[in-house]
C-alpha cells in the first residue's frame, strides 16, 4: 500500500549538459501528470509523461525541470583578444579612408554585439536521455517516500478495520438480548393498559414474528463481516487499492446506517454510532491511499 503524497529530485550531467528534475504529487480520484518544458524540447513531455504513467496509480504529479547549457561560461561573449583584434582593425580602416583612429565606449559595445556568438543548440539526444534519467531517479524518491507513507497508513487502517470488527462482534452478542427485551416490554405494556393476553395466540405470536423480522439483524452483521474481511485483504496488497477501498468504505456505511435504523436497543445504537465514528476517520484516510 501506498499513499498519493511524496516528493522526488535528481539531477544529471553529461558534456556540459545539466538536467535537474524535481517532482511532487499530491491527492487526485484519477493519475493526472503535468510536465511543462521548454518550447525546443516540448516533444520529451510525452516520454517523462509515459515514464509516470508506468509507476504511478493515482494522484496528481507535477513536474519541474531545468535545462542548462554550461559548456560556454562566457555565455556567448567574445573574448578580450577578439575585441582586441577587432579594435586594431577598426582604426586600421579609418586610417586607410582619412578617418579618426580613435576609439570611444559605444564603439567597443557595438564591436562586441556584432563579434557575440549564438549559442549552440544542445543535443537533443543528450538532453532525452538525461532527462529520462532523471525522471526515473525522482520517481524512485517519490515511490519510496510513498510507501514509507503508505506503511504508516496501514498500520493505521488495520487498527481501525479490526476495531470495526470488534464492534460488529459485540453488536452479534447484544441481538438476543435485544429482541428478548423488547418481547418483555411488549407483554409489560399489554398487561398495564389491562388487556389479557394469551401467549398462544396466533396473532399475538405473529405480531411478534414480524417485529422480530424487522429488528433481525444477521443479514446486517454477515454483509458487514464480508466486507471487513475483503477490506482487510486489500490492506495487505501491494497494489493500488484506494478506489476498491473507497467502494468497501461506502457499503459499510450503507449496513451500518441499515443497523442503527432497525436498532430497538440502546447499547446497538450506540455502537451503530461509534462504527459510523470510526468509518468516518478511516474515509479520511483512505482518501490519501494510491
Amino acid at each position: 500500500m501506498k499513499s498519493m503524497t511524496g516528493f522526488g529530485r535528481a539531477e544529471r550531467s553529461a558534456d556540459g549538459v545539466s538536467v535537474s528534475l524535481q517532482v511532487s504529487s499530491v491527492n487526485r480520484k484519477n493519475l493526472e501528470v503535468i510536465c511543462i518544458l521548454p518550447k525546443e524540447y516540448q516533444r520529451l513531455e510525452r516520454a517523462v509523461v509515459d515514464s509516470a504513467k508506468a509507476r504511478v496509480g493515482r494522484g496528481r504529479l507535477q513536474y519541474s525541470v531545468e535545462i542548462r547549457d554550461e559548456r560556454n561560461d562566457s555565455g556567448g561573449l567574445p573574448s578580450d583578444a577578439q575585441i582586441d583584434a577587432g579594435i586594431e582593425r577598426i582604426k586600421s580602416i579609418a586610417k586607410r579612408h582619412g578617418g579618426s583612429e580613435s576609439v570611444d565606449t559605444q564603439t567597443v559595445v557595438e564591436l562586441a554585439r556584432l563579434l557575440e556568438s549564438e549559442p549552440e543548440a544542445l543535443p537533443e539526444e543528450l538532453v532525452e536521455r538525461l532527462l529520462l534519467e532523471c525522471s526515473e531517479a525522482a520517481l524512485d524518491e517519490l515511490i519510496a517516500m510513498r510507501s514509507r507513507e503508505g506503511a504508516a497508513l496501514k498500520d493505521d487502517l488495520s487498527s481501525r478495520c479490526s476495531c470495526l470488527a470488534d464492534i460488529v462482534s459485540e453488536i452479534e452478542s447484544l441481538i438476543p438480548e435485544m429482541l428478548a427485551k423488547h418481547r418483555e416490554n411488549l407483554y409489560s405494556r399489554l398487561e398495564q393498559a389491562g388487556l389479557e393476553i394469551d401467549l398462544d395466540d396466533e396473532r399475538v405470536l405473529k405480531e411478534l414474528a414480524l417485529f422480530a423480522d424487522r429488528c433481525d439483524l444477521s443479514e446486517e452483521m454477515t454483509r458487514l463481516e464480508s466486507h471487513l474481511e475483503q477490506f482487510g485483504e486489500l490492506i495487505e496488497k501491494d497494489e493500488p487499492v484506494g478506489r476498491s477501498m473507497e467502494f468497501l468504505i461506502q457499503e459499510i456505511a450503507r449496513e451500518t446506517n441499515t443497523t442503527g435504523s432497525k436498532s430497538c436497543s440502546v447499547e446497538v445504537s450506540k455502537r451503530s454510532l461509534a462504527m459510523k465514528n470510526e468509518l468516518e476517520r478511516i474515509r479520511e484516510q483512505v482518501a490519501n491511499v494510491e
